[in-house]
């Protein structure tokens, strides 16, 4: 009988299964190593799903330090 692998632990609760790890992986990747790239239906649904386990007002903060990020001086 096969020994059943531990994962490691979820860090700030998120936890992907295996084809979600492997979507974000390569996301990261082609984000990193590329000028560019054109996102998958199951990319978008992993960004989705971790996405929509913010509560609302955790999505409007994260949205308000993006804007102030992103503001051109």
């Amino acid at each position: 009988m096969a020994k059943a692998r531990k994962s490691p632990a979820p860090r700030h609760g998120l936890a992907l299964t295996a084809d979600q790890a492997e979507v974000l992986t390569e996301m990261a990747a082609l984000v990193w190593y590329s000028d560019g790239f054109t996102y998958t239906k199951p990319m978008m649904a992993v960004l989705k799903s971790i996405a929509g386990r913010l509560p609302p007002a955790d999505r409007r903060a994260c949205l308000r330090r993006a804007g102030a990020r992103e503001l051109v001086r």
